[in-house]
């Protein structure tokens, strides 16, 4: 009688699996074994050479900040012996010395130029600057100021004469200045009415239309020479108009609109005016054709009187001697 396998044989014979199926899963397992000892190898590796990397990369900065101060920062060659300063007569040397920190005998490039330059950038006088350093003993300054163009009518001391540290000026670009020191031409800058500044900083550009007409206005005027026109004051207490007094004491109106056409009208006034000798007292320029203008009454033609001729009674016409017309 022949016996079978029972069922519990053949199960124990299934979990013990083949021999080969044994082996693949050794395989396997060494396989990842040794592909993770490679991993970890060349993780190791790569940590390894970033340090090397780092140690002599500090080595190398240290040798150089080493170097840099024996040859450099601590090299009296490189001591600064020249401040080669124009200053266009916004401050004085010493003055610059105190704020720039450019002292003589101090090493060049312990000097902070960028942080002078913000320094010097700041002042409202002041419109633009350059810095430079010379090997082995120099800095170059130089400074372009702001230059004005008028001078704000005040009250109290800062009136209508410039007070060092209170009377309010601007540049061309309307920016604010209010220089601590008296400069020449501070004193002949014409007075700008009509505007009040407020509580606007030195250094701040004053929004304000009225200031912009009466820069145009002085740039176009500026134009002329001196010697034939120049203005005194300019008054834009109103929107629409400007009246300007030159140094001779005549008043010109000129309105904020087709103000190149008023200017030609005024050229050909003031070219009349020189090849008659008369001498004008008023005129508005704002009206384009028959411009009104008034002349100032000379004594001799003040003395002359309309005074009727005597005519035969056969003389059916009269003539008059010629008056003074204001």
């Amino acid at each position: 009688m022949t016996r079978r396998p029972s069922g519990n044989s053949s199960g124990n014979h299934r979990k013990r699996g083949t021999p080969s199926s044994r082996h693949h899963l050794l395989e396997l397992n060494v396989r990842a074994a040794s592909q993770q000892r490679q991993r970890r190898r060349k993780a190791g590796g790569i940590f390894w050479k970033i340090f090397a990397t780092l140690i002599v990369l500090t080595l190398v900065a240290a040798a150089l900040r080493i170097g840099a101060q024996k040859f450099f920062f601590q090299n009296s060659e490189y001591a600064l012996h020249h401040l080669d300063a124009k200053l266009d007569g916004v401050m004085t040397q010493e003055e610059l010395v105190t704020l720039t920190g450019f002292e003589e005998g101090r090493n060049l490039f312990a000097l902070d130029l960028d942080q002078a330059n913000k320094k010097l950038s700041a002042l409202p006088e002041v419109r633009s600057v350059s810095l430079e350093r010379l090997l082995p003993d120099t800095i170059t300054v130089k400074v372009e100021r702001r230059v004005p163009v008028f001078l704000f009518a005040g009250s109290g001391d800062a009136g209508e004469s410039f007070v060092p540290g209170k009377s309010l000026l601007c540049d061309r670009e309307g920016i604010l200045l209010q220089p601590s020191r008296l400069a020449p031409e501070f004193l002949n800058l014409p007075i700008l009415r009509g505007i009040d500044p407020g509580n606007a900083q030195p250094g701040s550009h004053l929004e304000n239309e009225r200031l912009d007409f009466a820069l145009t206005l002085q740039q176009a005027l500026s134009k002329i020479p001196e010697e034939t026109f120049k203005v005194r004051s300019l008054d834009v207490s109103k929107d629409y108009a400007a009246v300007v007094t030159d140094s001779a004491n005549a008043r010109y109106t000129f309105g904020n609109k087709d103000l190149p056409d008023q200017i030609d009208r005024l050229q050909k006034l003031l070219t009349h005016c020189e090849e008659s000798g008369r001498q004008i007292d008023t005129a508005n320029l704002m009206v384009v054709r028959n411009t009104p203008v008034t002349f100032v009454m000379t004594p001799e033609s003040a003395s002359q009187k309309i005074t009727p001729v005597p005519t035969s009674k056969t003389t059916s016409k009269k003539s008059l001697h010629p008056a003074a017309h204001h």
